[in-house]
């Protein structure tokens, strides 16, 4: 736990401090024993009561959250959930993204009740007693993988599926041998980007689909399972959301980053001077920390205004970066 919190809090390269987009509980030092040990208490619900999800689709299990944001004078279906709900996924994804490609050592079961909504509005993430250390090897490969999804021309490109499917075959996946020659390429685009529409071959996007490229693996590289597992988990909150969400649009910095600082070494003056970028960094997480309470203090009506706002810029945004795809 201390050693994912530790790699979270600092940068790539260990040159400054970063924020951690959800609470991590730590262990009390004093408090600590090899049968006893106590952490940080971390007051609120677990997801698995706790998630906003569209009406139609909410699993009876899940109806009480519904009634406690009502209690609490937020309406699930408006503009602050979806809010919270695209917050829930970067925390997530950024957490799991940094984990797994920057040390390969990750909180290997994550579940919705192992993640917490504080009562602060902030994320929680419990339960490190399953932990998962992948090879540096699968790193280097898996960071390929996500550049190789992220910087496609387009999904049926035969030269992006035969250098993806490939990278897909280098990871140990292994394919049937009367599959299609777009199988592995249709795979890792199934398990890591959950905003296509249409997969290569014809496959069919649900998993229990006899046509789902998940029917052609042979067998799965068993370093990658629990990796598998954190992907499909981000997925699944996603859809329950209604929000789009790509993993390898959002892990290909993270893995650009990794692949570089591989190739280059890290820097030997990263403590011996202030950079602009970490400074504009510092500003820009302080603004938002100012913005985020001033929004909080607002009434309710002029509240769900200014989240349908940045709702519909982030739309934008993201409509502008599929145009581009």
């Amino acid at each position: 736990m201390d050693r994912i919190y530790t790699a979270l809090s600092r940068t790539l390269d260990d040159s400054a401090r970063t924020d951690i987009p959800l609470k991590i509980p730590r262990p009390v030092p004093g408090l600590i024993s090899k049968r006893v040990l106590v952490m940080d208490f971390l007051k609120g619900v677990p997801l698995s009561r706790n998630l906003i999800f569209r009406v139609s689709s909410i699993p009876t299990e899940f109806k009480r959250a519904r009634e406690e944001m009502i209690k609490k004078g937020i309406d699930p279906d408006s503009p602050e959930a979806k809010i919270f709900g695209r917050n829930l996924l970067h925390a997530l994804t950024e957490v799991f993204g940094r984990s797994i490609l920057e040390t390969g050592f990750f909180h290997a079961d994550p579940h919705p009740g192992n993640i917490f909504v504080l009562d602060d509005g902030q994320i929680g993430l419990i339960d490190f007693g399953q932990v998962k250390q992948i090879s540096g090897r699968s790193r280097e490969t898996l960071a390929k993988v996500m550049i190789a999804l992220d910087s496609r021309d387009s999904d049926s490109n035969p030269e992006d599926l035969a250098k993806i499917g490939n990278l897909a075959l280098e990871l140990g996946v292994e394919i049937k041998e009367d599959a299609q020659d777009e199988a592995a390429a249709a795979v890792a685009m199934w398990l890591f980007d959950g905003s296509v529409e249409v997969l290569p071959g014809g496959y069919d996007l649900g998993e229990l689909s006899p046509n789902s490229p998940v029917k052609e693996l042979k067998s799965f590289p068993q370093d990658l399972v629990l990796v598998g597992r954190a992907t499909i988990l981000i997925k699944g909150l996603s859809a329950r959301l209604g929000i789009p969400w790509s993993l390898c649009k959002e892990w290909a910095p993270i893995a650009r980053n990794v692949l570089e600082l591989g190739r280059n070494g890290s820097s030997t003056h990263a403590d011996s001077r202030v950079r602009f970028g970490e400074v504009w960094g510092t500003l820009k997480r302080y603004g938002r920390g100012k913005l985020d309470y001033g929004v909080k203090k607002l009434p309710p009506s002029i509240r769900t205004r200014v989240a349908a706002l940045v709702i519909r810029r982030q739309e934008r945004k993201d409509k502008k970066k599929k145009r581009r795809a």
